[in-house]
């Protein structure tokens, strides 16, 4: 970006996207591997918070630095010195990468692996990430996968056309940090055992947040409509001082909640089908793939300069299949726990001894034992005795 601002080269922004697209896809997948994989059951959507309030935390800091530079300014361009900062932070963060742990080194606080890991080749691991496509849930699931991020694009282009450079400035600023209690929360709803089993809390997730973004979106199409923007016009440059700021930043807040909660509720669901790491890494990874064709296409879109009306009605319809997908899909195949039901998860030792698991003197196996009666020849895999 420095270069770019320097020169303005239009070949840069086409490379650095492309390069860009592809480390966030490395990036992304990951994150959403490790929400699932490496917490246990009772764990994941804090996890997932932890992970979101990380970012946007990080964009919130950002955008303090970029509200300080155009609060009183008239034109666009950035001072060498906030380059110079952001590549600072950017390596300090490259250099904790290199205190990882591998990932077969991992071990929980009770001494166990995180999981066993299946070594494949190449060819393998593409023809399973490939077969997922047969399998009906997932073919299910993709309506749900590419709609999270399809508003982003939308709201950008809305905050750049209707206020002006302090105050879009501040709007991303604030929109970033409104979304770090909100993520927090809602992560602590998933997790929360007083609310019932995962599949009862998964239903009230999504519940809740299918009648909030409804809502959002009803008041949205409002907004536009009684604004009717031309965009062959130049925007109303909207101001904080404005009689009308009010109303917009608040409609603008409530738009930007929904970037993180909806993802994390997607990924809390497909978290749920499988306890398996390689498999929960090949979900997240047809995870991010269809959630960057949505936003992809949502910037294409944009780019014609459509009616906001129109752009906003499809985002809604589109947003709108996924709540009744969303609760089928966690209806008939979430259960109680996928511990004891897959090959290659190593099961936390107190979820052991919860589920009547016995050990020797040694830590081996010895049976696996009903709650209730007892009897090694009875026992209970679907341990739906356990809350998480």
């Amino acid at each position: 970006m420095w270069y770019f601002d320097t020169h303005g080269h239009p070949w840069y922004p086409a490379v650095a996207g492309i390069y860009l697209g592809i480390t966030a896809a490395f990036l992304w997948t990951t994150a959403a591997l490790i929400a699932n994989g490496y917490s246990e059951e009772k764990q994941p959507g804090f996890w997932r918070a932890m992970q979101w309030t990380s970012n946007v935390g990080g964009a919130t800091e950002g955008g303090c630095i970029a509200l300080g530079i155009n609060w009183n300014a008239h034109s666009l361009g950035v001072p060498h010195s906030v380059y110079i900062t952001f590549i600072i932070i950017q390596y300090a963060s490259m250099a904790l990468a290199f205190i990882l742990v591998d990932a077969d080194k991992l071990r929980r606080n009770d001494g166990t692996a995180i999981a066993k890991y299946e070594h494949l080749s190449a060819w393998q691991d593409v023809y399973q990430t490939v077969a997922l496509l047969k399998d009906p849930v997932m073919l299910l699931l993709i309506p749900t996968f590419f709609a999270p991020e399809i508003f982003f694009p939308f709201m950008a282009s809305v905050n750049a056309y209707a206020f002006n450079l302090r105050t879009r400035t501040l709007n991303a600023m604030l929109g970033n940090a409104i979304q770090i209690p909100w993520t927090l929360g809602y992560g602590w709803l998933l997790d929360n055992p007083k609310l019932g089993s995962r599949r009862k809390r998964a239903i009230i997730g999504i519940g809740i947040l299918a009648t909030y973004i409804t809502g959002t979106y009803i008041a949205l199409t409002i907004w536009l409509h009684s604004w009717s923007f031309d965009r062959s016009l130049a925007g109303p440059e909207i101001d904080i001082e404005d009689d009308a700021y009010p109303g917009a930043v608040v409609l603008y807040f409530l738009m930007v909640i929904q970037y993180g909660v909806f993802q994390n509720t997607v990924i809390y669901v497909f978290g749920c089908l499988t306890n398996r790491l390689e498999k929960t890494a090949r979900i997240s990874g047809l995870f991010i793939a269809w959630i960057s064709a949505g936003t992809c296409v949502s910037f294409a879109t944009d780019a014609t300069a459509q009616p906001y009306s129109n752009e906003g009605a499809a985002i809604f319809a589109l947003t709108t299949i996924c709540w009744p997908i969303l609760w089928f899909v966690v209806k008939n195949y979430t259960t109680a726990t996928q511990y004891y039901k897959e090959e290659n998860v190593v099961v936390p030792i107190h979820v052991r001894k919860e589920m009547g698991y016995l050990e020797d003197a040694n830590g081996e196996e010895l049976s696996f034992t009903n709650t209730k009666t007892k009897d090694p020849k009875t026992a209970d895999h679907s341990g739906e005795t356990v809350k998480h």
